[in-house]
């Protein structure tokens, strides 16, 4: 029987550890059957999916988080690649949140102009502008007592920052020509999938924003979900079954990279769909190979290798000099604030890596964080360590030890 091994044809016996599982392990059996090998822990009991396919740690682990953070009636600061789901996600959050039976509303930041985006965001009085003939409601008053879901947030309108920061501290902010203000309960959920601090945001509202993080991990991180998700849309789509693909098609969709993630999955399913219904079939390799490939970045992952007998090299360090204070955030955010691991993934030495941590201005220290934001994150999240850890943006083996001295 023909084995492949993440895309390579198997010769003798193939031995896989514990690093090749991390990575993912695509195997081919007799182009009849496609496996995705993972090393994952324990998964619980499969309760609702929230409206998230999928079936891996991953998806597993943001469902628990959505049904943990919908309690709360904090800000929550959606983080991922677009495609990747942020607003199915603050649609899940608002749907098992107390706030259920009032409205979800939902703006995309990117498309509001400068000129009118006070007025869009808050409301307007009549004549407070040219062309405002009547009074007009804002989002923050439409969504009072529910959700107001801010996507594309890294492009909000400088001109709004400080509005939107006084409407968070608050819950008061003013329509645009009056002179008393107004106030607003609604919830509120941003999303983005750039990197915020360090930029032109304005930083004291990223720090509102992420009172809660919740980070969506790109398709290539949860490749064990593709033939769940493929098989999804392919019932969406009049029903049709799987079996439509073959073993080679789903493999090769388990071994791409996905820049656009499940929208671009989503899309290409779509079109193979469209091409067989025409009768001008074509294959999956032949659109996959004119897709665009992903851009490199510090969190891009690339297909996993192939499994040989061979263990690489150990690389030099890289010089700490070359990395970046949002590369080393989103280091730790990726590994769950684990020094080890995230010096490990940007390839510097962990003195280096403390050094940075020290001149940081994005990650915090435990010891200058507030005795009561603290005792308010653990009261949240009990006997949460890497929760704790993800709130307050800060190593957690620095606040375990801080928290033991404190004998909290």
């Amino acid at each position: 029987m023909l084995v492949r091994n993440n895309g390579r044809i198997a010769a003798g016996q193939v031995m896989f550890d514990a690093e090749d599982l991390k990575r993912g392990v695509v195997l081919e059996l007799g182009d009849q059957v496609v496996l995705c090998l993972g090393l994952i822990a324990a998964l619980p009991e499969p309760g609702p999916d929230l409206g998230l396919i999928g079936i891996g740690p991953a998806i597993q682990s943001i469902r628990a988080q959505i049904r943990q953070i919908a309690r709360s009636e904090l800000p929550v600061l959606i983080l991922g690649e677009s495609g990747t789901g942020k607003e199915l996600i603050a649609r899940a959050l608002h749907e098992h949140s107390a706030r259920r039976s009032h409205a979800l509303v939902s703006v995309n930041m990117a498309a509001l102009s400068e000129q009118l985006a006070a007025a869009d965001l808050f409301g307007a009085i009549k004549g407070s502008y040219t062309g405002a003939t009547q009074g007009r409601r804002g989002l923050f008053a439409e969504a009072d007592g529910g959700t107001l879901f801010l996507d594309e947030i890294g492009d909000t309108p400088a001109v709004v920052q400080p509005m939107l920061l006084r409407a968070l501290e608050t819950g008061e902010y003013r329509p645009v020509g009056a002179t008393r203000t107004e106030r607003s309960s609604a919830r509120i959920l941003a999303a983005t999938d750039r990197q915020l601090g360090g930029g032109s945001f304005n930083v004291p509202l990223l720090r509102r924003l992420e009172a809660l993080v919740l980070n969506v991990p790109p398709l290539r991180e949860r490749r064990e979900d593709i033939g769940v998700l493929v098989r999804h849309l392919l019932q969406q789509e009049e029903a049709v079954e799987p079996s439509l693909f073959d073993a080679r098609d789903l493999a090769a969709m388990a071994l791409f990279d996905w820049p656009g993630n499940v929208r671009q999955l989503a899309h290409v399913v779509r079109r193979l769909l469209l091409a067989r219904r025409s009768q001008a079939p074509m294959s999956v390799a032949s659109i996959l190979e004119g897709l665009v490939a992903p851009a490199s970045s510090s969190n891009a992952r690339s297909a996993p290798p192939a499994v040989t007998a061979e263990k690489p090299k150990s690389k030099p360090y890289r010089d700490p000099g070359s990395v970046d204070d949002e590369s080393l955030c989103a280091a730790l955010a990726q590994h769950q604030w684990c020094v080890r691991d995230a010096a490990e993934h940007l390839g510097v030495s962990r003195t280096s890596f403390y050094a940075l941590l020290d001149k940081s201005s994005l990650v915090r220290q435990p010891q200058h964080i507030p005795a009561e934001e603290l005792k308010q994150v653990m009261r949240d999240f009990p006997d949460q360590l890497d929760r704790w850890a993800d709130v307050l943006k800060t190593p957690k083996e620095s606040l375990k030890r801080f928290v033991r001295q404190r004998g909290d």
